[in-house]
């Protein structure tokens, strides 16, 4: 761990601290671990085709195609909300 450069007065802040020792101004530091990568997931394509082709297929044997194909694209768009979803709740 290296001191960062207080955005506030521009002096260097230790490590350790959580404030500027010159100015007070609170340090953000990006929390470990956390998964807040910009985009979206990249499975995400695997898991809205396979989703898609699922509940399209499903539904397609139940009911009929004209049915089976707006209920398979709806269920793609599902499985890729459940994905994303999941990963920003943990």
């Amino acid at each position: 761990m290296s001191s960062e450069l207080c955005l506030n007065c521009g002096e260097m802040v230790p490590a350790g601290n959580d404030r500027c020792e010159n100015c007070g101004s609170a340090v953000a530091r990006p929390r470990s671990g956390a998964s807040t990568a910009p985009g979206i997931h990249p499975l995400a394509p695997v898991v809205f085709v396979v989703a898609a082709l699922a509940i399209g297929a499903l539904v397609t044997l139940t009911l009929s195609l004209a049915l089976g194909i707006p209920a398979g694209l709806f269920g793609g768009g599902i499985g890729v909300w459940m994905l994303e979803r999941g990963r920003r709740v943990l």
